[in-house]
């Protein structure tokens, strides 16, 4: 681990991920197969349907901000976790190709999703290519820790399977309350921003409670920034967010906000059990629903548990001993990643 350092902090700024990471995840996704290359550029913003060029430059690497500034502050180079964040962000575009099938989501950052344009048959694989990708960049690198990296992003990996399969067949609703809820996204989102603080620290040699402090700032960071990302779901902008709003609610997919407000008790909250179980999906059904769910708390409820989950984040994080330039970095970064703050 490094000495501390009290220079200006170090909260990597996304033109630098870009910089850093974008060319190795190019020249990986160019490697694979033509036609899924072709559905993975795409999907990662690099190329338009015909394959030309699109100007953009894969979306917004928060998880290789994340590793990366983790890594400036256990003492690493740029260079040292440079593939593994390229992996982790190919891994984590991987899980968003399926989620886009699974839900039948028809936008991914303002754009045709990558199923509607190539077929859900085409997109899977190439979502699966993504994800095997990812986990050969690991496995084939080099560097010191290889072994003990390869098993935090394999076990990131099962994570996140685990967390989508439990959410295709746990019935969410007040029987199950929010104790599901939280396993869910703990294996869903939490395992990759986990994956991301944790493998500087192993790469490192780190000493097991900095890894543990680490770990625990990426769960609580992945709650915080799901909760808050439900909360959005139902009351955000679109321009922001790049979906289009409530379509959990069409779906009957209790979020966060719902959860609360079913199991909140009172005559708003057995209004909306009634209507959330009725088969209508009008727009006036589904702004009652939203209604009873704001009238019930759910809205002032998942706010205030992101925040409590945000602090708890940068708790951890303090625990972690990070060079100070770096501490204050990851706390604007988590920051930036629950309330969709744009980077300066």
């Amino acid at each position: 681990m490094s000495a501390l350092d009290t220079g200006p902090p170090v909260s990597v700024p996304p033109r630098a991920a870009h910089h850093t990471v974008t060319p190795v995840m190019r020249s990986q996704v160019r490697a694979l197969e033509p036609t899924l290359a072709r559905i993975c550029s795409y999907h990662l913003g690099f190329t338009d349907e015909h394959g030309a060029p699109s100007g953009t430059d894969g979306g917004k690497l928060t998880r290789a901000g994340l590793m990366l500034t983790a890594a400036d502050g256990l003492g690493l180079r740029p260079q040292d976790v440079r593939c593994q964040a390229a992996a982790l962000e190919l891994l984590h575009n991987s899980t968003l190709i399926h989620d886009d099938i699974i839900d039948t989501d028809e936008l991914r950052r303002g754009r045709p999703a990558a199923w509607k344009v190539f077929g859900a048959g085409p997109a899977i694989l190439a979502g699966d290519a993504l994800q095997a990708l990812a986990l050969r960049m690991v496995v084939d690198d080099p560097g010191p820790g290889r072994v003990a990296v390869s098993a935090v992003f394999a076990e990131a990996t099962e994570l996140v399977l685990a967390g989508q399969a439990r959410e295709l067949t746990v019935r969410l609703g007040p029987g199950t309350g929010v104790a599901e809820y939280d396993r869910i996204v703990t294996e869903k989102t939490s395992a990759l921003l986990e994956c991301a603080l944790v493998t500087p620290a192993v790469r490192a040699g780190g000493p097991a409670p900095v890894v543990a402090a680490l770990r625990g700032a990426g769960r609580h960071l992945g709650l915080a920034f799901q909760i808050l990302n439900d909360v959005e779901d139902i009351w955000g902008d679109p321009a922001v967010t790049g979906k289009p709003v409530r379509s959990d609610i069409e779906r009957r997919n209790p979020s966060f906000p719902v959860l609360a407000a079913l199991t909140a008790g009172g005559p708003a909250a057995a209004r909306l059990d009634r209507l959330w179980h009725a088969d209508d999906t009008s727009a006036a059904h589904v702004a009652e629903i939203v209604a009873l769910v704001e009238e019930s708390g759910g809205r002032r409820t998942a706010e205030e548990r992101s925040r409590g989950h945000l602090d708890a984040a940068l708790e951890h994080l303090a625990r972690a001993e990070l060079s100070p330039p770096a501490t204050a970095g990851l706390t604007a970064l988590f920051h930036r990643i629950v309330h969709r703050k744009p980077a300066a």
